[in-house]
């Protein structure tokens, strides 16, 4: 999530800066390296001094069995402390707002080595392998001085999560909750970023309606 707010970081800089197109290619090639999947998007628009406007945002799936993309947004809106964005640390988000989001998850069940051997499975964002086979965490290497944040609002609204499971013929496609949350952080005294990001997986497993699905959700994602 830290890098996310470094992008934004970079985008409005640069914005003032260059003209719209180098912006355009600038800010794609950045956040494409930054998450190490291609991020794409059609428009954006800044209200100088402290709000943001993505539209048509994509995040192309790198090895698509089913779905093109990992994540569609029709639009993102950002507004945050011009202060705290230049000179302090935690940077400090006023409100985050993803509108009508789209989630792509591929689940695709490995062939087992023996019959004692456990089903693994793979995604198309990198957890269930790093579940099923118990991989180890990536060791990253250390960072001068981490960039704390601290969004005050978010909301996301619209959303929905589209599984397709290699082992059954029909994709799944589940209308999430609309969720707020307030005080999202990477430091203790926050809510953290990464429990947002459970919630969500628990409300997409919560309202699956298809009971076999629900259950391999459950088994890969409930730990």
């Amino acid at each position: 999530m830290s890098k996310i707010i470094k992008i934004f970081i970079l985008l409005i800089v640069v914005a003032l800066v260059f003209n719209k197109q180098l912006v355009t290619y600038y800010y794609s090639y950045k956040f494409s390296k930054w998450i190490e999947r291609q991020f794409v998007f059609d428009q954006f628009y800044i209200d100088y001094p402290n709000s943001v406007v993505v539209s048509g945002i994509k995040i192309i799936n790198p090895k698509p069995h089913y779905y093109d993309y990992i994540l569609e947004a029709k639009k993102i809106y950002l507004s945050f402390d011009l202060k705290s964005l230049l000179f302090n640390n935690p940077i400090i988000i006023n409100n985050l707002i993803f509108e009508n989001p789209k989630f792509f998850l591929e689940l695709i069940e490995n062939p087992t080595k023996s019959e004692n051997s456990p089903v693994t499975y793979e995604d198309n964002i990198g957890l269930a392998k790093k579940i099923t086979e118990n991989t180890p965490d990536k060791i990253w290497p250390e960072k001068k001085k981490d960039v704390n944040f601290l969004i005050l609002k978010a909301t996301i609204k619209g959303a929905k999560t589209f599984i397709k499971i290699s082992s059954q013929p029909t994709p799944a496609e589940i209308i999430l909750s609309d969720m707020y949350f307030n005080k999202i952080g990477n430091e203790k005294n926050y809510q953290h970023y990464k429990d947002v990001l459970n919630l969500i997986f628990f409300d997409m497993i919560a309202r699956t309606q298809d009971l076999e699905t629900k259950r391999l959700l459950k088994k890969i994602y409930n730990k």
